[in-house]
């Protein structure tokens, strides 16, 4: 099966995808995001070491607030998720393009005094974590492929990201 999207699916993945639109009825935002999710998992990876070095220089592009470095980081469709379980205010729909993306991710980490962005180990893999306080106030993960950022996925929620 091939979906308007253009991506092939397998079986298993055309069942998944099925499930998601009958249980979503109009709401296709977890149908746009699990196609999303396949798409970004059968394009080319990196290295781990690759990956690595890509979320450093976005953390470092983020810290500096330089919009075109971090722009140069991302897929020119790259998506951000926001997720904030609904406890505090966040986009409720994801954000697509290099530059909408890229001014999405300043804003949401502007440096100020109280506020520190580091990488840090999310869920295997080399992530970004914000805290406030020394309290963690978001943790992003990148899907990584050719070298270029194709998704973010943030999440918002303290409880959900501790």
């Amino acid at each position: 099966m091939s979906d308007a999207t253009g991506v092939g699916l397998a079986r298993g993945e055309e069942r998944e995808i099925q499930a998601l639109r009958a249980l979503c009825d109009e709401d296709v935002e977890p149908v746009e995001r699990a196609l999303s999710s396949v798409g970004a998992r059968r394009a080319r990876p990196v290295s781990a070491r690759r990956e690595d070095e890509i979320t450093v220089a976005v953390r470092q592009a983020c810290s500096d607030q330089d919009g075109p470095r971090l722009r140069s980081l991302l897929a020119p469709d790259a998506t951000a998720f926001f997720d904030s379980g609904g406890k505090i205010r966040a986009l409720t729909r994801p954000v697509r393009g290099d530059e909408q993306v890229a001014r999405s991710l300043l804003v949401l980490l502007a440096e100020q005094r109280r506020v520190t962005l580091c990488t840090g180990s999310v869920n295997g893999r080399t992530g970004l974590v914000a805290r406030c306080d020394d309290q963690v106030a978001a943790v992003l993960t990148l899907d990584i492929a050719d070298s270029l950022v194709v998704q973010v996925w943030a999440v918002l929620n303290p409880r959900q990201a501790a």
